[in-house]
């Protein structure tokens, strides 16, 4: 389960990448919550089942430079490969700034004792965490290009650096011990990872920077005269088990991603001291650059599939897979002037197919579809805000739209699927005489290129399994 941190990001996410789409209301059939719906058929209760027609489409289109005050900045840095869904490989880019408003660096540079780059552990790793021997090698580059404070970056998104001249060695880092607080000059800090950056690289390009900002004092300038930095798996090739996540922006030298510069004062070698350089959100850009590779893995024969309806479907963070979803018959199977109860399309996981440490996320979305005709003003192919998501500015609405996993009891076989209410939809697309609904769904966009789920799609042989549209309808008899 996600923290409250992952849990209010999720919530701003929602609320800003969503699209807003205005539909008149529909006074033809009435929608009951489904705790009010009548439970006797002595009302005319019916459930109808729906079939979907689904496939799996890879997606990359999230925004991987999101900046919103008081939203945690979560990277992924690292590779984790997939049996079923191949490789993913994640480096950051980042700024620092002049937090300290340092002005000149020349009367400590015989004096340094160390310059560390630190970048704080967010306490979510996603993989084989129970193995605590796993590790990984990373290095940190230079930026020979800039990043824009106010650009859009994606996964794919990308940025020259200095690979003739590394700001570190490669370090090799055991992934477990992410986890333990950071000891410095008897002072324990929130857990980070911590690599020693090469004085002869990295000093030079400070000082100009600071003596940039002495002539123009202003994160600007130093954003402007120090480019970035980026960290990343050292080799791309890594077969890894665990994906870690960092956190870049934060409220001190220690929990923010930055340079700390060591050294000791001239009137005492025993007095340690210490000159940030940080990510400031408020100043400083960012990107995740996350990719896959998936050619030689069987993922790859549900994105190429060529099949009328397939049997299985996935879905991860992007970038990766997505669920295109299509439902037929909304007209000639519910009946006309019925009363809406309930509407609620079923996503089941394949046990086998869903391994423990590859465990899927807490809540899936579905985002709609335009078909050039429904809903009206859209084009075909599309994409709409679904009406069970209003009013944007509240989760409320999550209690009928929910999309989180359950229980489904058939008999003495338990089993876990993914719920998502869309009663407005079939309520408005019944009125406008729409006969199909088309969905994508997809994972949260809060951790870039984690979880994973492997579910029964609309052609599976179990009806158990297989994604449905389930309708339940009332009508008073007479």
């Amino acid at each position: 389960m996600l923290n409250p941190g992952f849990r209010r990001l999720k919530f701003i996410y929602a609320l800003l990448a969503l699209v807003v789409v205005g539909f008149s209301a529909c006074r033809e059939r009435t929608l009951i919550s489904s705790s009010l719906s009548p439970a006797s058929d002595t009302v005319g209760v019916r459930a109808d089942t729906l079939s979907c027609i689904t496939h799996t489409f890879y997606t990359d289109d999230v925004i991987t430079s999101f900046n919103a005050s008081g939203a945690y900045e979560y990277q992924a840095i690292g590779t984790l490969t997939d049996s079923f869904f191949g490789t993913t490989t994640a480096a950051t880019f980042f700024q620092i700034t002049n937090s300290g408003g340092v002005t000149s660096m020349a009367t400590i540079a015989d004096h340094i004792d160390s310059i560390v780059l630190t970048i704080p552990y967010s306490n979510f790793s996603y993989g084989d965490t129970g193995n605590l021997s796993l590790t990984q090698s990373y290095q940190v580059f230079y930026l020979d290009d800039t990043i824009g404070y106010n650009s859009i970056y994606f996964p794919y998104s990308n940025k020259a650096i200095n690979i003739a001249s590394p700001l570190s060695d490669p370090v090799t880092v055991n992934l477990h011990n992410l986890k333990d607080s950071v000891r410095v000059a008897g002072v324990n800090y929130a857990p980070a990872m911590r690599i020693r950056l090469k004085k002869n690289e990295i000093y030079p390009k400070l000082s100009a920077a600071v003596g940039a900002y002495a002539a123009s004092p202003s994160s600007a300038t130093f954003v402007e005269a120090f480019k970035g930095i980026c960290i990343r798996p050292t080799s791309l090739v890594q077969f890894n088990k665990v994906l870690p996540y960092f956190v870049l922006n934060g409220s001190d030298d220690y929990t923010r991603a930055g340079i700390l510069v060591y050294y000791h004062d001239t009137a005492s070698a025993d007095s340690a001291q210490h000159l940030a350089f940080s990510h400031e959100q408020s100043v400083c850009a960012h990107f995740n650059n996350v990719t896959k590779s998936y050619s030689r893995y069987p993922i790859n024969s549900l994105f190429n599939s060529t099949q009328a309806n397939d049997s299985i479907v996935a879905i991860q963070n992007q970038p990766g897979a997505s669920i295109d979803l299509k439902v037929y018959g909304l007209l000639s199977k519910i009946p006309k002037g019925v009363v809406i109860n309930k509407a609620e399309i079923q996503l089941s996981l394949i046990a086998p197919l869903n391994p423990a440490k590859l465990f899927p996320g807490d809540q899936i979305y579905p985002v709609g579809v335009g078909n050039g005709v429904y809903p009206a003003g859209t084009t075909a192919g599309g994409e709409y805000t679904v009406l069970d998501r209003f009013p944007l500015s509240t989760t409320s609405v999550y209690s009928v739209l929910d999309g989180t996993p359950h229980t489904i009891n058939y008999g003495t076989t338990g089993i876990t699927t993914y719920t998502i209410g869309i009663p407005r939809e079939v309520i408005s697309s019944i009125a406008a005489g729409n006969d199909t609904l088309h969905y994508h769904i997809r994972g949260t966009q809060v951790l870039y290129g984690a979880y994973r789920l492997l579910a029964a799609g609309g052609n599976y042989s179990d009806i158990r399994y297989k994604a449905k549209l389930i309708v339940v309808h009332s009508s008073l008899k007479k």
